[in-house]
């Protein structure tokens, strides 16, 4: 795994590791339509600026180690995790300070260093969260009922726009809600700021994807006049065995003009991906009869970080929840809750 302080050796480097675990999303589309707006992934391996490196090695740890945790948990029921248990031992983990800064510090502590020594840059957290905790986050995103999810959809020439996927407010998912503290944990403030996370839940499903964006947004938090910025975004893959053929890979397009992705980054197993806003990105259509999912989202800070572009992306598909502004939902047919069409994810 990475140390500290280290940048991936690349002429311009677009991504890094991080020694070390971190709503609203998806759900699976009828029809096939904009699927082709981001291409798939061409190559099943990271791109030479991306440097991967096993935290567990660096920690004089194996992989094996932490397996029985899962077996034990699993053997505990005779099955599959429970989602009920899964939500409790969750809560409990997060709200074990001691617990989570031991781990925390193993991986290098928090994320604002990794942001601000590697400007413009994409940072990779391998084995971002224990590993039983990545397992019982999956239990709860895999039994959430249809209706939970929304959609979020646009269609259009215009790439940046052009999005389609499914999401679910972490806060609004009782057993996910204490994720909320260990966001803000990992990202208190940055650049002597303090920030405001607003985390969903993601599901992506067959041609499910997202075009070329750079995340910038306004966000009015306890009304109009107190708008924020996000300025640093993050995605945390919780789909075990994901390879670049499946699609939903995040492309890492910053400056880069030609169009050609500057680094490819399959989904990888309890890795979180985190960068500043703005940063140009997109993710391929999804090829694969499998749901991936993940949780994403944003830190916010007060105040006007930049100008918008000229389509305007200041709708935040996360701004529920206390003190943000509701948001407008309607009932789709099959009693499904459907998005606006200018939210986009990250």
């Amino acid at each position: 795994m990475a140390q500290a302080g280290e940048l991936v050796p690349a002429p311009r480097p677009s991504s890094r590791d991080w020694p070390g675990a971190m709503g609203r999303g998806p759900r699976r589309p009828k029809g096939a339509a904009g699927a082709a707006a981001v291409p798939a992934a061409e190559t099943a391996e990271p791109s030479a600026a991306t440097k991967d490196v096993d935290p567990s090695a660096a920690n004089g740890l194996s992989r094996q180690t932490k397996r029985p945790k899962r077996q034990k948990l699993e053997e505990a029921d005779e099955g599959p995790i429970d989602p009920a248990k899964a939500g409790k031992r969750i809560a409990e983990w997060v709200e074990d300070s001691e617990k989570q800064e031991r781990w925390l510090a193993s991986r290098g502590g928090g994320l604002e260093g990794y942001l601000t020594d590697s400007p413009g840059c994409m940072v990779r957290l391998r084995d971002f969260l224990p590993l039983e905790i990545a397992d019982c986050v999956l239990a709860v995103l895999e039994s959430l009922p249809e209706e939970t999810w929304e959609l979020s959809e646009r269609a259009g020439d215009d790439a940046a726009a052009s999005h389609r996927f499914w999401s679910a407010d972490v806060c609004d998912v009782p057993a996910l809600a204490p994720l909320r503290g260990l966001f803000w944990s990992l990202l208190p403030q940055l650049r002597g700021k303090p920030t405001l996370p607003i985390f969903s839940c993601g599901r992506y499903g067959k041609s499910d994807f997202i075009g070329r964006h750079d995340d910038r947004a306004h966000v009015p938090f306890d009304g109009p006049g107190n708008v924020y910025s996000r300025t640093a975004a993050a995605i945390w893959y919780l789909t075990r065995d994901w390879a670049a053929l499946d699609g939903g890979c995040l492309l890492d397009l910053h400056e880069e003009d030609s169009g050609k992705p500057k680094a490819t980054h399959v989904p990888v197993y309890n890795a979180l991906m985190v960068f500043e806003v703005p940063h140009w990105h997109a993710v391929t259509a999804v090829t694969s009869e499998r749901y991936r999912y993940s949780i994403f989202g944003w830190w916010h800070q007060p105040g006007k970080h930049y100008e918008l572009p000229g389509v305007a992306l200041s709708s935040s598909i996360a701004t529920t929840g206390a003190g943000t502004r509701p948001r407008k939902k309607r009932k789709m047919a099959h009693g499904r809750k459907e998005r606006r069409e200018d939210d986009q994810g990250v």
